[in-house]
């Protein structure tokens, strides 16, 4: 979904394939609030207006296109060895998020302008990997802060 706001467009659901049909180096700031990969299902209240809406916030290589391994390899070996390297320390689960998130924060790079920001939105479960991810698509010296 997308809402045009005076020549700003703000797209809302999973950005991957949004981001696929945008022009490189055309996008000032991102806002990423993605699952946060908790191990948990979660499942709107009863009696809400969204009731009988749910995700599941748990990994495995199922949830994810396999050909993303080899485009994270091909294009970032250092991602995809953050990728295989997090499957060790931590789980198969924690390598598929990685993975989900890679493709994703490699096309961010792709369409953002030089000058641009992303803000990442997301909890201790993965933050520390994710920041790899990030400096190694992006480089590390384009860190400028994190709000704890």
């Amino acid at each position: 979904m997308s809402l045009n706001c005076k020549n700003r467009t703000v797209f809302e659901g999973d950005n991957l394939d949004v981001l696929r049909g945008l022009n490189s180096a055309s996008v000032d700031l991102v806002y990423l609030d993605p699952p946060f990969n908790s191990n948990r299902n979660y499942s709107a209240p009863i009696g809400s207006e969204v009731a009988g809406a749910s995700f599941k916030d748990a990994w495995t290589l199922d949830d994810i296109d396999e050909a993303w391994l080899g485009i994270i390899a091909e294009q970032y070996p250092a991602v995809y060895a953050i990728c295989q390297t997090a499957e060790l320390a931590h789980s198969q689960g924690m390598k598929s998020y990685l993975a989900f998130m890679a493709i994703r924060i490699m096309e961010l790079h792709r369409v953002m302008r030089d000058t641009g920001s992303i803000y990442l939105h997301v909890d201790p479960t993965a933050s520390h990997y994710l920041k790899l991810i990030m400096d190694a698509v992006f480089g590390r010296d384009n860190f400028r802060n994190e709000i704890v």
